[in-house]
């Protein structure tokens, strides 16, 4: 075994028992990350407890609290100690959240888990499982309680329910909503606008030109407009409440999407979202265009940026494929790599591709011939 190769205390135990890797008792396994020479060298610590075992067991912490198995965390590495069956010192969530326990393990007494060992018994009026039994029912409780005072109007995907104070609150928040156009809506009272949307926005980006010519100083600005903040289409109930609640996710999808990198090396970078707005479809402002042009402010639209990218990468691949047809005609297909033959695959049908063959076998038996012909002369 490597010198820093460490077994768990149940590997220990067994291997000084005698006990090897091929014979082992029936409620253990071989640990599964292999680290060294030995199968007993692995990121589990050697060997582990079958699942099957696992289930019949139960636990305690410090404070005389059960808990079954299925409610503990595997596994939980901290300050090079290994919480874990193996260990006899397995972790599960403090069902009160409590925090600088004293009968807790030293260094887990910041956080809100316990340390637990195995016992023979079990008493489940003093188990975790009963605990969050009573806070489940409790909860629900709570939860009809708040339905009734607000007169149904909630939804479930904007409730939250705070554990500690045993308190549910609603907030809202759009982006989560899942109703479609026409839906009806338990927050509203009424069914969503049936006319869908989306939430454009400008970005103006402005810097000074740092460069060695003689406009270096000046200030550039550039405008693009039209840019889109959801994928797809929603009714414009959502849209507009989106806009109203999200700004500054809005803000945030745009400077993470590489104006961050760029503030790193450009102190003079500034970047504004402005002219949020709901709309079916793009319209262009053609008379504000001139005139920020005029200002000397680049501006220019998403959706043209967007066309001119996917023109570029047709004409790419067409210009691809040209050169691996012209391949194929000149050396034949088993010329072509794996990628290139996928690439013709899915390009071209199969009788196409069979016309080119065809045009290397023509192009080499004439090849043949004329090699043939001068040999005879």
């Amino acid at each position: 075994m490597s010198e820093e190769y460490k077994y768990n205390l149940l590997t220990q135990e067994l291997l000084l028992q005698g006990y090897t890797t091929e014979n082992h008792p029936d409620y253990v396994r071989i640990g599964i990350g292999k680290m060294g020479k030995s199968p007993l060298e692995n990121s589990d610590g050697g060997f582990v407890y079958t699942d099957e075992y696992l289930e019949e067991k139960t636990f305690m912490s410090g404070c005389g609290l059960y808990v079954k198995w299925e409610n503990c965390i595997d596994r939980l590495e901290y300050m090079n100690e290994t919480f874990c069956f193996e260990n006899d010192n397995v972790a599960f969530r403090c069902p009160w959240h409590k925090k600088d326990c004293e009968r807790n393990h030293p260094l887990l007494k910041e956080d809100e888990f316990c340390v637990c060992h195995m016992v023979s018994d079990y008493q489940y009026k003093k188990s975790v499982e009963y605990l969050k039994e009573q806070a489940d029912r409790k909860k629900e409780e709570l939860f009809q309680k708040f339905k009734e005072q607000h007169k149904n109007r909630i939804c479930k995907l904007h409730m939250f329910y705070n554990y500690d104070k045993q308190k549910w609150s609603l907030q809202y928040d759009p982006m989560k909503c899942r109703c479609g156009p026409g839906d009806y809506c338990t927050l509203r009272g009424r069914p969503l606008s049936e006319k869908t949307g989306n939430i454009y926005y400008d970005v103006k980006v402005s810097t000074i030109r740092k460069d060695d010519t003689f406009f270096a100083g000046e200030p550039v600005v550039t405008i693009t407009r039209g840019k889109k903040f959801l994928q797809s289409k929603v009714s414009v109930d959502i849209c507009e409440e989106i806009a109203k609640r999200n700004r500054e996710d809005i803000f945030r999808k745009e400077w993470f999407n590489g104006y961050s990198m760029q503030a790193l090396y450009d102190p003079d970078l500034k970047v504004e979202i402005l002219n949020i707005r709901v709309a079916a479809r793009l319209t262009r402002d053609k008379a504000q265009d001139l005139e920020d042009e005029k200002a000397g402010i680049n501006v220019g639209y998403e959706a043209d940026s967007v066309k001119a990218k996917k023109k570029w990468k047709q004409e790419r691949k067409e210009k691809r494929l040209e050169q691996v047809k012209r391949k194929l005609v000149k050396k034949g297909w088993e010329s072509l790599n794996d990628t290139e033959q996928r690439f013709m695959k899915k390009r071209l049908s199969a009788e196409q591709i069979e016309a080119l063959q065809q045009e290397w076998v023509t192009a080499n038996e004439h090849k043949d011939e004329a090699e043939q012909l001068t040999l005879d002369l």
